[in-house]
């Protein structure tokens, strides 16, 4: 008996370290944060990909070297930032502001894996229209400092800091957050904290939370089921990355937030299921719009139509934001 009781032992607990280790490597690939990317290049406006024959596919690819092209040309106008957040690390950001006198700001949030270029076409295009624009590397990504990526969860609360920034050097700056993919759902994240100075919100292909996401993942990605990885790896991640995938969640912070917000998917999102943008909205409970852009897969809404995604921006920007009439 005793033979027997110390064979299930010896089991179980080889099963448990092979748990935790299929765990750290789950994280690690994950939300470690990608091996010298700051010396990345720019990510570049032409594609080797051969769409011929596709009239839809071909018309993207003309939009995605187009506005590449512009948002590249729209980079070498603008100026560095940077802070040191509550972590004690250094983020970085590029930012351009106009001449003439207006309060009106953007930023503009990138997503998983990515850095302020990927925002560039859209920074350009608000610019265009009026707004300064800040462009901030994420926490992890980049040129910011960062071992481990904030899922939009830490991020929150570096857009915390860089609304702070933009507020000593405007005292009557009014912002709208604007974020793709993981920058959307740190969109959604950052409005349940309701800041000053933040008049409301565009979110393109964000998701529910971070667990509902890392469980598409491993189902799509790695062919696992949720049980039991996903809780080992929260497990970990609470005590190593201080957050919760549970808690992390845009749903529970949309609860909260009094500001306008336009949320945007894509009709063929296969990363970030379309099924998560209709969740979201639906639970929003404030003045709301939302916009599925046609054809389009994931983080690529603006490059299959850029008129109407500008249009439909805009429109509800005219429509449901308030900007307060300054001295």
């Amino acid at each position: 008996m005793k033979k027997i009781f110390r064979k299930i032992i010896f089991i179980l607990a080889a099963l448990l370290l092979i748990l935790r280790r299929i765990s750290l490597i789950f994280i690690k690939n994950i939300l470690r944060a990608v091996p010298d990317r700051n010396e990345a290049a720019p990510e570049s406006p032409a594609s080797t990909e051969d769409v011929s024959g596709d009239p839809v596919k071909e018309a993207y690819m003309q939009n995605r070297r187009r506005l590449r092209s512009m948002g590249a040309k729209f980079e070498q106008t603008m100026k560095h930032a940077s802070i040191t957040n509550r972590d004690g690390l250094i983020l970085r950001a590029r930012y351009r502001v106009h001449a003439s006198e207006t309060h009106r700001w953007i930023i503009s949030i990138h997503g998983y894996k990515d850095s302020h270029h990927f925002m560039l076409p859209y920074g350009a295009v608000f610019y265009r229209k009026g707004y300064h624009v800040l462009l901030p590397d994420n926490r992890a990504h980049g040129v910011s400092e960062g071992k481990y990526i904030g899922m939009g969860w830490l991020d929150k609360e570096d857009i915390a800091e860089w609304i702070d920034w933009i507020i000593r050097r405007d005292s009557q700056a009014q912002i709208i957050l604007h974020g793709i993919s993981m920058g959307g759902a740190t969109v959604m994240m950052t409005a349940g904290k309701n800041l000053d100075h933040v008049v409301g919100y565009i979110e393109d292909c964000g998701y529910t939370s971070v667990w509902d996401i890392f469980a598409c993942v491993m189902k799509r990605d790695y062919h696992l089921p949720a049980f039991p990885i996903l809780h080992a790896c929260r497990a970990i991640s609470r005590r190593r990355l201080g957050y919760d995938y549970v808690k992390a969640s845009a749903l529970t912070q949309l609860a909260d937030c009094d500001k306008p917000m336009l949320f945007i998917h894509g009709e063929k999102d296969d990363f970030v299921p379309t099924d998560m943008g209709y969740e979201v909205y639906k639970a929003f409970p404030g003045t709301k719009e939302l916009y599925i852009a046609k054809d389009a897969g994931h983080a690529n809404a603006m490059d299959y139509d850029p008129r109407t995604y500008f249009a439909t921006i805009f429109a509800f920007i005219d429509k449901n934001i308030v900007f307060e009439e300054t001295d």
